[in-house]
């Protein structure tokens, strides 16, 4: 099963959804936490705005342990707000929809998603043995926490926080990186495009937070899908500044790929 499918299914067990998860109010809070930004203290939130309905639910096993649905662990989706306060006023939010437009066909714009209850290996067994009691087990699990601060820029700061946006080949989590851009909540980006968010795996982030770089990551290997062309990026952060440098390679079978183009990504 294709990553595409995957998601297809995924879509369509939130469109078979017959009402929202919840009745919400306008605003509800799921996760907060203190942050000192420049020697002040502010706290930090994840928030829901409006109602929220249920993305890969427990109730479809089948579904939920997709590779599409599994990286987003029984989610939630619906209007997200990342916000900042001070002294309880709001001094800065950043809704983070644009990074979710590639869902497909049945996604809701201005809509997020995040993961919420694990999906774990044993589900599948536990569902048919006994649904009423795995259902209640799934609720009983820990919400996933976002707010998991850390220096991805190497701008010596515990600043910024991942977001899954995506499934990429293979099932592999693709996540945005947020923190403060002139001062303001926004997604981290290459020096080469400032333009759009730079999505990347997880262990990518972390190689970038851990020691800076060079990390390099294969785009498209040799072969793959009948593909002539080996695409790699080298990335590098420091500063606060993160460098993204895309090669191409030309393949040819029983030779060592041939370097045909470098340029900024």
């Amino acid at each position: 099963m294709t990553p595409w499918t995957c998601k297809a299914l995924a879509l369509a067990a939130l469109l078979a959804m017959t009402g929202p998860a919840a009745a919400q109010a306008d605003l509800t809070i799921r996760e907060e936490r203190s942050v000192t930004v420049d020697g002040t203290p502010e706290v930090w939130q994840v928030a829901w705005l409006g109602p929220v309905r249920d993305y890969c639910e427990a109730v479809s096993p089948e579904v939920a342990m997709t590779p599409a649905c599994a990286l987003f662990a029984r989610g939630q989706a619906g209007r997200l707000l990342l916000r900042r306060l001070r002294g309880g006023t709001v001094v800065d939010q950043f809704d983070p929809a644009p990074a979710f437009k590639g869902m497909g066909e049945g996604w809701t714009e201005g809509w997020s998603l995040l993961p919420r209850h694990m999906v774990r290996d044993d589900d599948y067994e536990r569902w048919l043995e006994d649904e009423g009691a795995f259902l209640r087990a799934v609720q009983e699990r820990p919400t996933a926490t976002v707010l998991e601060l850390y220096d991805y820029n190497r701008d010596g700061k515990a600043q910024e926080f991942l977001i899954r946006t995506e499934t990429g080949p293979s099932g592999r989590g693709l996540y945005a990186a947020v923190g403060l851009i002139g001062g303001e909540l926004g997604f981290l980006h290459s020096t080469g495009r400032p333009d759009r968010a730079l999505v990347l795996p997880r262990d990518i982030w972390v190689a970038l937070r851990d020691r800076g770089g060079p990390v390099a990551q294969t785009k498209t290997a040799c072969g793959d899908t009948g593909a002539s062309l080996r695409s790699e990026q080298i990335l590098t952060a420091a500063d606060g500044r993160i460098g993204v440098k895309g090669r191409d390679y030309e393949c040819a079978l029983g030779t060592p790929p041939v370097l045909k183009a470098e340029y900024d990504g």
